[in-house]
């Protein structure tokens, strides 16, 4: 029996572009970034019921999204991811995020950038959590 893999995330990294070859120059937002998952949703399509058989389903294309929550950075030069996601909302970027480092395993794809918070709670640090819907399977690079 193989021993357990264990991944705790300590120096992953999230990268966000205009295109996928600007992923190798595009802003980094891990020092912002609290979590970050690639969330898979199961689709299912309904076939009617005809006079021989009751409806039923059939599995569809897999959905996938880019689940994020970061700290609120309004105030760093710039506006940080909080003001990045508020200028894109709606539009369609490229990311890439990685568990540790640039090393594999690598995820990419385009998603559609949705805006964060702005404020909250009074004495407590500022966060946001988004949902970024990806327009396809991403591609996940892993260890040879």
């Amino acid at each position: 029996m193989a021993a357990p893999t264990v991944i705790t995330i300590t120096n992953g990294t999230l990268v966000l572009a205009d295109t996928e070859a600007g992923l190798d120059t595009g802003e980094a937002y891990e020092c912002q970034t609290s979590e970050a998952a690639i969330n898979a949703t199961p689709n299912l399509q309904t076939v009617p019921a005809t006079f021989c058989e009751p409806e039923s389903q059939s599995p569809a294309a897999t959905g996938y999204e880019l689940a994020l929550t970061w700290l609120q950075d309004w105030t760093v030069p710039g506006g940080g991811l909080s003001n990045y996601a508020f200028i894109n909302d709606t539009q369609t970027k490229w990311f890439r995020l990685t568990l540790e480092g640039t090393t594999d395993p690598i995820a990419e794809g385009q998603c559609r950038v949705v805006a964060g918070s702005f404020g909250g709670a009074a004495g407590t640090p500022l966060t946001t959590s988004t949902v970024w819907p990806l327009a396809s399977k991403p591609t996940i690079t892993v260890p040879t």
